[in-house]
């Protein structure tokens, strides 16, 4: 592994795994038995830290222990085999390590140990956990619900999360890039975030078609008017959920026909459009597998009720 990261070699993926290990050691942190197990400067087991970062690459002269010894290499007749009691440099140390139990085999093997929370380590290895503690958390934005939610589809989440920051290289942020680019759908020359969705005539008339009954009065072709509608409504339990679920599918789409006219591999009609988006809808209805069988099988009922609708 080591030769791997010093020379290069293996593969990119797994050399960028390999410079995440200052990162992971914070979270490391070792349950002493045996001492046979864990690195005596390089591991945490003192729950102080890693011991060569204390005392610096010098420390292994003044305590008198190998740079590449095992816990259990300071131990020597069942005491602890390490120099510094009447030096001055890190008697601190010292006085930490003399304090502990001494390793002894009859103990058990060491136990890695990985940290859950701010004290708190555990044997398991939790990736929500190591998150919780990596991210920077901030507020709640309000239209959260209406991007990620259970009956979404992750690749559409994404595509819709990106609409909502207008990070989508729609003409008005390709022209930074010296790019010229109108609507591709109804040949308007200023392509922007709000007339893709849905101020085109092309995505409105998906968007009408396929949302209308669910939205009522309320169906706009205003982007900001539409999110915050999406996001917040006194529609009913399973409305809510459909409205949701049509308007992901209706982004994701509508910008997946953008794309493939502006390169030229494809061109759908507005019903060959809504079928597509019907069709995706529907069959995400059916690969939910969550309640009881009346809620899941209520739900499908409920968008040939609301879609179907004259």
């Amino acid at each position: 592994m080591l030769n791997s990261d010093l020379h290069g070699k293996g593969s990119w993926m797994w050399r960028k795994l390999l410079k995440l290990r200052p990162l992971a050691y914070q979270f490391i942190r070792f349950e002493i038995n045996d001492g046979q197990k864990a690195f005596f400067w390089f591991d945490d087991w003192l729950q102080m830290g890693r011991l060569i970062d204390i005392t610096g690459a010098v420390g292994t002269c003044y305590l008198g222990v190998a740079r590449n010894a095992r816990v259990i290499d300071a131990v020597a007749q069942s005491r602890w085999n390490i120099r510094g009691q009447r030096s001055r440099h890190f008697h601190d140390l010292y006085e930490s390590i003399q304090n502990i139990q001494v390793p002894q085999e009859d103990q058990g093997r060491d136990k890695v140990l990985w940290k859950h929370a701010e004290d708190t380590y555990k044997a398991q290895f939790s990736s929500v956990r190591t998150w919780d503690q990596i991210r920077v958390r901030k507020a709640t934005v309000p239209w959260s619900k209406c991007v990620w939610f259970t009956q979404g589809v992750p690749r559409y989440s994404f595509i819709v999360w990106l609409a909502v920051k207008n990070r989508l290289s729609t003409g008005d942020r390709m022209r930074a890039w010296g790019i010229q680019q109108g609507c591709v759908m109804c040949g308007e020359w200023d392509e922007t975030r709000d007339h893709v969705f849905f101020a085109c005539p092309y995505t409105y008339s998906v968007w009408d078609r396929l949302a209308g009954s669910l939205c009522g009065r309320r169906i706009n072709p205003d982007w900001s008017l539409t999110l915050q509608f999406v996001t917040n409504n006194n529609l009913q339990l399973m409305d809510k959920i459909l409205l949701k679920m049509v308007f992901q599918t209706c982004v994701y789409y509508m910008w997946k026909e953008r794309n493939e006219r502006r390169h030229q591999r494809g061109f759908r009609t507005v019903d060959q459009a809504i079928r597509i988006v019907d069709k995706a809808i529907r069959n995400r209805i059916s690969s939910l597998r969550y309640g009881p069988v009346h809620r899941f099988a209520g739900l499908l009922q409920r968008w040939f009720e609301v879609f179907d609708r004259p």
